[in-house]
């Protein structure tokens, strides 16, 4: 601008400095031409500066308008991250969608910016007067940058931690589920007791006893076929029907924790009285039937 007004004051100086009868020699001269070019140039020079500049000012008025979308997508991402427990479906979907926005408006403002940068280098003074206003926006740039990637390794430890989480939890169920099975297990074989009852000869087919004609008889305890054996749990078998009007008990069992009851058929039951002390010497009972 102050370009123009040299030149636009330096025509004036030569037109009055000439008699005004001599006015078309003068708008020739060469000097006089001289100067009109020059002016004619720097008026364009300008108008091609002032497009420049109100191209550089809408860049500029965009990048500063993405920064606002950005922060408003960061202040969305920052409240929902901040809610306890795992995010919903929903709200993954729409951080993913924030996070992509914001990569894209960041990305499209790099490239304004370095535009911006090239312009301002070495142009006109108007053009190198926005330099100030292209740095402060770079660094605004790469200040928004660090905080999207802080968000995200935030989000990213935030789901590590639910996961292992969500990991203790599955990991405690399955262990809480085996012990439940141990107990179980462990209950069952605490209560379990098995029974035979049968003849001299069955019970010696079965290696279960031994003995006979002049042999003192005993228990193969050792020996036995035990899938001979009936099993039963001790807390829901306390009756055990013989079929059998005379029985003896082979196996060792406290006194008075047990009695042979003869029904209407005269057919013998064994009745347990005391369960506990009944199987506290041996869970495999043992009756001879005939």
């Amino acid at each position: 601008m102050k370009r123009i007004i040299i030149l636009l004051v330096g025509i004036v100086l030569i037109a009055s400095c000439t008699n005004r009868n001599n006015n078309n020699n003068v708008r020739e001269s060469e000097e006089y031409l001289r100067l009109q070019a020059q002016l004619d140039s720097v008026k364009a020079q300008s108008v091609a500066t002032d497009a420049q500049t109100a191209e550089m000012m809408a860049i500029i008025s965009e990048v500063e308008a993405n920064f606002e979308r950005i922060r408003a997508a960061e202040r969305i991402i920052s409240t929902q991250s901040a809610q306890s427990g795992e995010m919903s479906v929903d709200a993954k979907t729409q951080v993913n969608d924030n996070f992509r926005m914001i990569n894209e408006i960041l990305q499209r403002n790099r490239t304004q910016l370095a535009e911006l940068e090239r312009r301002a280098q070495g142009g006109a003074a108007e053009l190198t007067a926005l330099r100030s206003t292209v740095t402060r926006l770079q660094r605004e740039l790469e200040s928004s940058a660090a905080r999207v990637t802080e968000l995200q390794n935030t989000l990213a430890q935030r789901d590590a931690q639910i996961a292992q989480l969500s990991q203790d939890v599955v990991d405690i169920a399955n262990e809480n589920e085996q012990q439940a099975i141990t107990i179980q297990e462990q209950d069952r074989t605490i209560h379990t007791a098995f029974y035979v009852f049968g003849t001299m000869n069955e019970l010696r087919a079965n290696r279960i006893l031994s003995g006979g004609f002049l042999q003192q008889t005993r228990v193969l305890q050792d020996t036995f076929n035990r899938e001979y054996f009936l099993q039963i749990d001790i807390r829901q078998t306390t009756e055990i029907p013989l079929y059998a009007r005379r029985a003896k008990l082979w196996s060792t069992h406290p006194d008075g924790t047990y009695e042979l009851m003869e029904g209407d058929d005269r057919n013998l039951t064994l009745v347990i009285t005391d369960t506990q002390r009944f199987w506290s010497l041996t869970k495999y009972l043992i009756i001879e039937v005939n």
